[in-house]
């Protein structure tokens, strides 16, 4: 049913727009969660004060603003490895979302224009695992009902010929009776195959 799966080049910004609302609503997250600690922190300590001793001099200040000037300066530079590593991460995440939504679009695509060839394959690690095996179960399902559909058109297709032949033939009337039970009977295993499926309206 499906054609050989061949793995492409890994490429992590396979739904820019919606990899890029991820990450950016990651690390707002991350960034508010921290800023909400911080207000706490600073509401709860805002009446204290504290004293810090830098380069020979004594500064005095409320207790939030100096620590927050102090873990600045002190770790500004891990701050900004921190942050690129959230956004690194955020963007291996995302890969593991909108690599499989792209596939399971691209497959739901070509089943619009009538190719049920196509096997959907997601690595371990990626979600939407269940929903791809049951695109491919449906895919097989319709594919094995439309090739029995197929099977039983050709029977009565020459099952018709046979019938049209009859002036030059000569079939006598038990072997046109034959043919038109197997013709019925053709027609009917095409309705109970179209029954198994629950249609829209026109």
């Amino acid at each position: 049913m499906s054609r050989d799966y061949q793995r492409k080049n890994r490429n992590f910004f396979i739904k820019k727009d919606l990899q890029g609302k991820m990450i950016l609503a990651i690390f707002v997250s991350v960034l508010g969660g921290c800023l909400i600690f911080i207000l706490l922190f600073g509401l709860f300590s805002a009446d204290t004060m504290t004293i810090s001793y830098s380069n020979n001099s004594l500064q005095m200040g409320q207790t939030p603003i100096m620590l927050l000037k102090k873990a600045i300066a002190a770790n500004w530079v891990l701050i900004v490895i921190g942050g690129t590593l959230l956004v690194i991460l955020a963007m291996i995440g995302t890969h593991r979302i909108a690599g499989p939504l792209f596939r399971l679009e691209k497959a739901l695509d070509n089943m619009e224009r009538g190719n049920l060839n196509d096997s959907i394959h997601l690595r371990s690690t990626d979600e939407g695992k269940d929903l791809a095996n049951k695109i491919n179960n449906f895919n097989k399902i319709l594919s094995e009902r439309i090739g029995d559909i197929t099977k039983h058109s050709t029977a009565v297709h020459d099952l018709l010929i046979q019938l049209q032949a009859n002036e030059t033939a000569k079939l006598r009337p038990e072997e046109i009776e034959s043919i038109s039970r197997a013709i019925e009977k053709n027609n009917n295993k095409i309705r109970e195959i179209v029954r198994f499926f629950t249609l829209t309206d026109a």
